[in-house]
């Protein structure tokens, strides 16, 4: 049953996290059956008191709605997700739940990129593929989307890269996914992604050399992948004017961002330990109105564009330590999982949780639904048998 649950997800939510939600749950529902596994795992253990104290402020706040909703979210992204994943334990299975999630999101990366070029309908049964000649969605915002190019081109080009005895055919495939993606990525318009690629993409390149004391493969891959983005770069007007008058002075996007994060700390400055509650930063008129930002609440944004001071800020310095906790484990653990198991899909995870926690510093996609319901059902999925087995220290 569990199976045949993640592979409904592995496909499902590429369509709609809808479908992330109703197959999580229904794994939760039967939590008990991994009940002797689950009950030790020190992630899941410090996600719960998360949660458990999100949902203890939800009940002081000022919007009480807004405040519950949001940890419904957190429940449903970071949780139930992640439960759902850590019940297949079989390498086998796992390998193809995962290639079966790629090879979806491949699919509609690939429609979407033919929509760009004006190939395909830039809308399809409702979903947003991309704007031509702009920008792609493939069914997510585009900042999202950015996170998940660099999941996607971390899975294809550290199994290229790590993976032992693969076929020359299925390097080709590893090779022109790879590229793909980071393209891909490029032609999401996030910036703050550009940013977390760049870093993370150079530590995938600094590992392999000093693993391997080679070079000259990622070279070839990255030098194709920035040449495809140059051509497209400078017959693509909306992307060259994005980047061209990017300014933290006066463009909207960027100063609005700068506003709340200044609005975020003096908010953490004045509530140190509890914050003011899940959802109520953007709510905290006086804060905002000290920092020249739109008086009208309905004029900001929904979040503070950072999920680093969003937690600061709406779960102070307790939900912080908690946040940092849990950030530590899945990090710790999947570097242990590739180490001690030699699990390429744990490092895999690895480079794309760095990327997300980069880019994050400018958004905040981690609080779900999508993005954060995929990262952590797969590192639920690539921790399942190491935890299983013996908890990691």
């Amino acid at each position: 049953m569990f199976e045949i649950l993640n592979y409904i997800f592995s496909v499902g939510i590429v369509f709609s996290h809808v479908i992330g939600y109703i197959v999580s749950i229904l794994a939760f529902v039967f939590i008990y059956k991994n009940w002797n596994n689950i009950k030790n795992n020190k992630i899941i253990i410090f996600t719960f008191l998360f949660l458990v104290y999100g949902f203890v402020l939800a009940c002081f706040c000022s919007y009480t709605k807004n405040a519950f909703e949001e940890m419904f979210t957190y429940l449903t992204s970071w949780f139930f997700p992640f439960i759902l994943g850590y019940f297949i334990v079989d390498n086998y299975k796992k390998e193809k739940i995962i290639k079966i999630y790629i090879l979806t999101f491949t699919a509609i990366i690939i429609v979407s990129l033919l929509a760009y070029f004006g190939l395909f309908y830039e809308r399809f049964m409702g979903a947003p593929l991309a704007l031509k000649g702009k920008l792609i969605n493939a069914n997510l915002w585009h900042i999202s989307l950015g996170a998940m190019c660099v999941l996607l081109s971390s899975f294809s080009l550290n199994t290229l890269l790590f993976k032992k005895d693969l076929l020359k055919k299925e390097k080709i495939v590893l090779s022109i996914l790879t590229v793909l993606f980071i393209v891909s990525l490029y032609l999401t318009s996030s910036r703050g992604y550009y940013i977390a690629g760049f870093i993370t993409y150079l530590c995938m390149f600094v590992f392999y050399v000093f693993k391997t004391k080679k070079f000259i493969l990622p070279t070839i891959l990255f030098c194709i992948s920035f040449s495809l983005i140059a051509l497209i770069h400078f017959n693509n007007s909306y992307m060259k004017e994005r980047i061209q008058n990017t300014s933290v002075t006066k463009e909207w996007s960027l100063t609005n961002r700068i506003d709340s994060y200044k609005a975020a700390i003096l908010i953490f400055k004045n509530n140190f330990v509890f914050g003011v509650g899940p959802r109520q930063a953007v709510k905290q008129d006086e804060y905002f109105m000290a920092r020249n930002v739109s008086k009208e609440v309905e004029h900001r944004s929904r979040h503070l564009h950072s999920m680093w001071l969003a937690v600061l800020a709406e779960f102070g310095s307790i939900g912080f330590v908690l946040f940092c906790i849990i950030i530590f484990l899945i990090m710790k653990n999947l570097y242990y999982e590739y180490k001690y198991n030699n699990s390429v899909f744990a490092l895999c995870m690895l480079f794309a949780w760095l990327s997300l926690l980069i880019g994050d510093c400018f958004d905040t996609v981690l609080r779900g639904p999508r993005v954060a319901m995929d990262y952590f059902w797969l590192t639920g999925l690539i921790l399942a048998k190491s935890s299983n087995k013996t908890e990691t220290k």
